[in-house]
């Protein structure tokens, strides 16, 4: 009887260890507070981009584009400029009010869409035919899109990959992002199209720090140099020319901004993008397009219920299937400043390309997700005032798998219950934007007190997200600077005749440190970061003497 008595002791003690360490094996997967998971993210980032090197070519940013793609852009600029809408710029009576597309305010079921816009009917009938003439264009030019047939490396059935944009403003928020993209497993390749000069500094990232991370520049300029008629570009005109000029078939295009919180590498071969091919997101702002718009393009104006007005910082697209109206949204690009942005957004919010992707998609009737649930936003109470920093995107398999079942296709606002909500899976940082060499200055600014004297998280508690993507997404973006602070490629900008380095001395060591304080435990906040940020500044502060260093 001892014996069996003893017997189940040990079994029971056997039972608990073994459940014990269980947990403990389990607790180090999944614990995100202490910097070894910084240590294994950046491991593991390094080993995703060391396998993406043999897919990327670093001598890309000196190269020219092929005779296809050159074919293809000066036909297709061609038809642009002979379907040029001349007319007067757009006016407005006033933008959009905000109680007009704000949700927050209660809108009827039946709200009409209101008219801002002023155009004579002369202009009026001139944009009727340019459009009809630009529809044909683009049917006959989209079965012309240029992308390979095969990829260097590639396992797949086709060539996929990541598109960016960024000229040498914001090439260091895409270096960021890059870090963040590798960190969730990703192992797509990424061309960031250049939108602006290549200097000594833009090609020394490139075929540096951006070559390390699977990431091949292409510049946008060699193309646009072939056709010296084409007019001038905006910022916010840059991103379709990335998507016409990519050598994907399969895209999924990120600002430079923007990043994915876990992989998403299987979105190409999940729905809804297999039956689809397009694949938008959604804005804050309800629709604010113009009843003109409907009138001059023949589509039926649908009811301000029906669905958000887009948000582009992410989007995937099909080139070889959406090709027509790739063409088409490229045109409403063109000659969208002072004419078709002002009959898409009427002065909204975020007036620019944004509309252009889903209305050329819905010209042409082709098949599209617009991603239902609601975009969040990510941001903190400091002081009796918000402050918000950036929005958060839905995962679009399970927002299809809520909403196709729910609502079998019905685009409607009203199926937007706060009882289906996808989990998130993309960051937009548009309103603090992650620039390296100027981390200090942005990090003091926003590393402000409350009334008591305490740093809060810049997301504030979010519990919801934390629990989704299964760790704490604000703790390893600073994890990401600690491991990243002092790559060579973010020292070679120089500050002043002395050679101190931007983003490594003076007052931006004191911005880092501003920023390791903020990690430091606060009352009352559940998830708060645990550990110290130690950024350490390079160096001491001081320029490295050398090949890169950059003395004026």
């Amino acid at each position: 009887m001892i014996s069996s008595v003893r017997s189940r002791r040990l079994l029971t003690y056997a039972v608990a260890v073994g459940l014990f360490l269980t947990f403990l094996a389990y607790y180090s997967q999944t614990e995100t507070n202490g910097d070894s998971y910084g240590a294994r993210q950046a491991s593991a980032a390094t080993k995703n981009a060391a396998r993406m090197r043999e897919r990327v070519n670093p001598d890309a940013v000196d190269s020219q584009p092929s005779p296809q793609l050159v074919e293809l852009w000066r036909s297709t600029l061609d038809a642009m400029m002979k379907a040029e809408p001349r007319i007067q710029p757009i006016k407005l009576t006033e933008s959009v009010p905000e109680t007009e597309i704000d949700p927050k305010y209660d809108h009827p079921k039946d709200q009409v869409r209101r008219e801002f816009v002023i155009l004579s009917e002369s202009d009026k009938e001139m944009l009727k035919a340019t459009h009809a003439q630009m529809i044909q264009s683009a049917k006959q030019l989209g079965p012309r899109i240029h992308y390979a047939k095969h990829f260097k490396g590639s396992t797949g059935p086709g060539p996929r990959g990541i598109v960016m944009t960024a000229g040498a403003k914001y090439i260091h928020n895409a270096i960021f992002s890059l870090h963040m993209l590798r960190r969730s497993g990703s192992i797509l390749p990424v061309q960031l199209f250049l939108d602006g000069a290549v200097t000594d500094f833009v090609r020394e990232l490139c075929k540096g720090e951006l070559f390390e991370l699977g990431a091949e520049c292409q510049s946008m300029d060699a193309v646009f140099s072939t056709t010296p008629q084409m007019p001038k570009l905006l910022k916010y005109q840059y991103k379709v020319f990335a998507l016409l000029f990519s050598s994907f078939d399969d895209v999924l295009f990120l600002d430079a901004d923007c990043y994915p919180i876990f992989n998403p590498d299987d979105l190409f071969i999940s729905e809804p993008y297999k039956s689809r091919g397009l694949i938008t997101w959604p804005d804050v702002w309800l629709s604010s397009t113009s009843p003109t718009f409907y009138e001059v393009t023949g589509l039926e104006a649908p009811s301000m219920s029906k669905r958000r007005s887009s948000e582009s910082s992410v989007m995937m697209i099909k080139r070889s299937t959406h090709g027509d109206d790739l063409v088409l949204a490229t045109y409403y690009n063109l000659w969208g400043p002072d004419r078709y942005y002002r009959l898409l957004s009427q002065g909204s919010p975020g007036e620019g390309d944004k509309e252009t992707f889903l209305q050329a998609a819905l010209m042409l009737g082709k098949p599209f997700w617009d991603v239902r649930t609601n975009v969040g936003i990510l941001g903190r109470w400091l002081n009796e005032s918000f402050v918000g920093y950036g929005m958060k995107q839905a995962e679009p398999r399970e927002d299809y798998r809520l909403f196709s079942a729910a609502s079998r296709d019905k685009h409607d606002n009203e199926a937007r219950s706060k009882d289906l909500q996808a989990r998130r899976m993309f960051i937009h940082h548009n309103n603090l934007k992650i620039d390296m060499p100027k981390l200090g200055a942005i990090m003091s600014d926003a590393m402000k007190k409350n009334k008591q004297g305490q740093l809060n998280r810049l997301w504030g508690d979010d519990d919801t997200l934390i629990e989704q993507s299964g760790y704490d997404v604000e703790k390893a973006i600073l994890h990401s600077l600690k491991f990243n602070n002092d790559v060579p490629a973010w020292r070679i900008q120089r500050l002043g005749r002395r050679g101190r380095a931007a983003g490594v001395g003076g007052g931006e060591c004191a911005g880092f440190q501003s920023c390791g304080q903020a990690c430091n435990p606060e009352p009352g906040n559940q998830h708060e970061l645990t550990q110290p940020l130690e950024l350490r500044c390079a160096h001491g502060g001081r320029a490295p003497m050398g090949n890169d260093a950059e003395v004026e």
